[in-house]
């Protein structure tokens, strides 16, 4: 039955036919991508992506180390590695080109990190 309903659905799609002219215009072209101008734009925005993921594993480590058998450190292991990574891209985006104020917006955002990391160890 099953065979039969899928046959009859396949040779319906396939006799479709339009009453009306059909033209076809097909545009791909959404993104305009340059030989390597922007690529300091993709290294800017993976700093300030790397910035907030610090952030947010920075306030897993305050969570998770405030309950009863919580381990914060692999927390703090992941919000240094994105501190790293963070200073990484900045400068990488510096060396594409980009201003100084554009590349070192994540750099700039860190510091809410590095200054929480030096509340929390210590204080």
């Amino acid at each position: 039955m099953k065979n039969i309903l899928l046959f009859i659905m396949l040779f319906i799609i396939q006799n479709i036919e339009a009453s009306f002219p059909l033209t076809e215009v097909m545009n791909n072209s959404i993104f305009y991508f340059s030989n390597g101008s922007n690529s300091g734009n993709l290294y800017a925005i993976l700093s300030v992506v790397f910035s907030l993921f610090s952030l947010l594993f920075i306030f897993l480590f305050i969570g998770n180390g405030i309950t009863h058998n919580g381990n914060p450190f692999p927390f703090l292991i992941l919000s240094l590695f994105s501190i790293l990574a963070t200073i990484f891209f900045g400068i990488k985006a510096k060396t594409k080109g980009l201003k100084a104020n554009k590349s070192y917006i994540g750099i700039i955002t860190i510091l809410l990190s590095i200054l929480l990391i030096r509340q929390l160890i210590f204080v």
